[in-house]
């Protein structure tokens, strides 16, 4: 690992600048928002359609809304934002921070806006795709699903493609101090790692979907996975312990769906 790439992934040999503070308290507050919709009384009907959608295999935003196709093609808009908010915003904090560091002070709340919009929209634009390829398995056990994206999840650790997906979330980028380059590089850098966490941290997010009940804290188990692995200075063993960890949990479900 380069010198650079090791300065991203030490966080804690710098103070948080306030705009990456900042950045770090949305992904709380995304936090809160889903805590408090797992414990949302469930008592109405509204309520529980509203609410559902944590506790069903494979996420059904179709069938949680009332079976209206319309709605369920939407529904999946805020519910993908705030788990993308949540569990991958904390592993890029090093990245908001690189950002903020090699940018002028008055620059950087408009350079890690634009940041961490660009890294947001681009895992955005996977929502809709994840939720048809979630809806079709809607038909399996929640415990089969789960086992399978596991076992999936586990065998794509250990690809070199993995490998690539993940060191490009370690690429530094030129930022340009001032002028229109200084925000296409921002972009260009908020691009670099989206596309290099989605490849990276999909099956993650997947799986945390999937899984039949208490799926926050599910998602807080991967998010301890996917930060662990994004800020540690030992990727390949990082990739080994988590492949066969996947292999190890996939296992209980298979059990559990016998």
């Amino acid at each position: 690992m380069s010198a650079r790439a090791r300065r991203l992934a030490e966080p804690w040999r710098f103070a948080l600048s306030p705009q990456v503070q900042a950045v770090l308290l949305i992904a709380v507050v995304a936090w809160v928002v889903i805590i408090w919709l797992w414990l949302a009384p469930s008592a109405g009907s509204v309520q529980t359609s509203r609410s559902m959608w944590w506790c069903m295999p494979g996420m059904s935003p179709v069938a949680a809304n009332g079976g209206s196709a319309s709605v369920g093609l939407t529904g999946w808009i805020p519910i993908w934002l705030a788990m993308t908010v949540a569990m991958t915003l904390p592993g890029e904090l090093p990245a908001a921070q690189y950002v903020a560091t090699n940018t002028f002070r008055r620059n950087r709340t408009s350079a890690v806006a634009i940041f961490v919009a660009v890294y947001v929209l681009l895992w955005l634009s996977c929502g809709l795709p994840a939720t048809l390829l979630l809806a079709a398995l809607r038909g399996l056990p929640g415990a089969v699903a789960v086992a399978a994206i596991l076992l999936a999840a586990a065998f794509w650790e250990l690809t070199p493609l993995k490998r690539r997906a993940l060191n490009r979330c370690h690429r530094g980028e030129a930022l340009p101090p001032t002028g229109a380059g200084r925000l296409a590089g921002v972009a260009r850098f908020g691009w670099r790692n989206a596309s290099g966490c989605i490849a990276s941290c999909s099956p993650a997010m997947l799986a945390a979907f999937v899984v039949p009940v208490a799926q926050p804290l599910a998602m807080a188990g991967f998010t301890v996975v996917m930060t662990y692995e994004r800020l540690t200075r030992r990727p390949r063993t990082a990739r080994r312990r988590i492949a066969a960890s996947c292999l190890a949990i996939a296992a209980v479900f298979v059990l559990v769906a016998l």
